[in-house]
């Protein structure tokens, strides 16, 4: 594999799932994202990073690792290609959603921003289904992710999840896509709180997330509630109207201008 000098970043949304994300001149092949990617997210995973992708600065394109669709890191790569173009109002591609993104991202401090993205397109189909104990719940497919919501208590034990993210994933034929996220959410008064426990297929990994702006997407379709509460505490805001998705937290750098070299 040909050597390559990248740069390296973490950055959060709405508190958490970090993203790690090396920053890189040309597109590499799906099996060195894999590779390399899986490599990146361990790396990073004890400074908070849940996934990993790679922003590709002369297509104005960002991968995830496993080729997947996330809200969260799409959001991450606004704010990097922002930073990089000098311009608070960015559009790029990403993988998992055929269409072009736009973006606009608002510096509020020396590392945390506002930022807000725009999926035109992006498809929230829902199919209502039952578990096999007969809660209802619902699979929301945005094409690069699935998701099944469910308006349930969260198993804490991640034995528990884990054991439970498998069999809804089973019962329902989920296990070739991309990713597939299992969401539980339970409504705090006006509010809703949500818990999503995301596996990514290519590089198989598994998360209970700390944040998850599909996950948002998803349980705001479900319950057209267009503010969500995450696992960090904080919200993710999703507006969906027939014509596009637009998702806003607010995101944080937590670490810039690594250098590695990747390659034999």
């Amino acid at each position: 594999m040909e050597k390559r000098v990248s740069k390296e970043t973490l950055i959060t949304a709405a508190g958490g799932n970090g993203t790690a994300i090396s920053i890189i001149e040309e597109p590499l092949t799906r099996s060195e994202y894999e590779l390399l990617g899986k490599d990146l997210g361990e790396r990073w995973e004890h400074d908070g990073a849940e996934q990993a992708g790679f922003l590709v600065l002369n297509k104005h394109h960002f991968e995830m690792a496993g080729g997947e669709f996330c809200g969260n890191a799409s959001r991450a790569a606004a704010l990097l290609f922002s930073n990089a173009d000098g311009v608070e109002d960015v559009s790029f591609t990403v993988s998992g959603f055929d269409g072009t993104v736009s973006a606009l991202v608002k510096q509020t401090d020396d590392t945390h921003y506002q930022v807000r993205c725009v999926f035109p397109g992006l498809p929230t189909d829902v199919k209502e289904v039952n578990l096999d104990d007969g809660t209802p719940a619902s699979i929301v497919d945005l094409g690069g992710i699935v998701h099944v919501v469910i308006e349930a208590p969260f198993p804490v034990d991640p034995a528990v999840y884990e054991s439970e993210h498998r069999a809804i994933t089973e019962k329902f034929d989920l296990g070739e896509r991309d990713a597939v996220g299992v969401v539980w959410f339970e409504r705090i008064g006006n509010a809703i709180q949500m818990h999503p426990v995301v596996w990514v297929k290519a590089i198989n990994t598994f998360f209970y997330e700390t944040s998850c702006g599909s996950g948002t997407i998803a349980v705001g379709r479900v319950t057209k509630v267009p503010s969500i509460i995450q696992p960090s505490g904080e919200s993710i805001s999703a507006d969906i109207t027939e014509d596009a998705v637009i998702l806003e937290s607010n995101m944080e750098v937590i670490s810039i201008d690594h250098q590695v070299r990747t390659g034999a």
